[in-house]
């Protein structure tokens, strides 16, 4: 069974709830960073799956939102998922590269900020974390 928690935005909680992944989520539709920090706590899970950025790619407390994200939250392995939006993707890899984590990225949808395949990018989470 692959243990997992899925926080963030409306991109968390679509991979979370695609099998193969089943994981507990802590997520909502336009979520931004400076309300994901609150959904990242709670008790232990092996992998943490975030989604963050999306909704606020400018906002000057990205960074800070993020770490703090990563700091509160319980896993002992994490897979960020990189927004679409290039300044956003660059700010959430630059803090996976902090923490020594892995990211993922997808093919965006028609609005191009969702995934076009949400079982496509859960693939893509299990093969990264090798499971």
């Amino acid at each position: 069974m692959f243990d997992c928690v899925a926080i963030g935005d409306s991109i968390a909680l679509g991979v979370g709830t695609t099998p193969p992944l089943t994981c507990e989520i802590r997520a909502a539709v336009g979520l931004t960073s400076s309300k994901i920090v609150n959904l990242a706590n709670g008790k232990f899970h092996v992998y943490c799956v975030i989604s963050a950025g999306s909704n606020d790619p400018t906002s000057s407390k990205l960074t800070s939102n993020l770490t703090m994200i990563r700091n509160q939250s319980v896993c002992k392995f994490y897979v960020w998922v990189l927004p679409v939006n290039a300044s956003a993707s660059k700010t959430v890899s630059n803090i996976a590269n902090q923490f020594h984590d892995k990211t993922v990225t997808f093919v965006p949808g028609p609005d191009n900020i969702h995934p076009a395949n949400y079982t496509t990018l859960a693939g893509s989470i299990l093969s990264i974390t090798g499971n």
